[in-house]
């Protein structure tokens, strides 16, 4: 309303700072350790699946059984 929000936002455009702080945020950090570490590769996805209950099909990952 006051339009200050769209003023910060310039003012971090203009001094780079919206492009560290994406680097920095704790949430950014922590999904570039786990993906380091190999939580996002394929293996690990599909164990992560099946341990839910969810088994790889030939499609993808299939229904809950119950």
């Amino acid at each position: 309303m006051l339009g200050v929000t769209a003023a910060k936002r310039k003012v971090k455009r203009s001094l780079g700072m919206s492009q560290v702080e994406a680097w920095t945020k704790p949430s950014r950090v922590k999904q570039r350790a786990k993906q380091r570490i190999g939580l996002y590769s394929p293996i690990a996805r599909a164990a992560r699946n099946t341990a839910k209950g969810r088994f790889p099909t030939f499609l993808g990952l299939g229904r809950k059984n119950r």
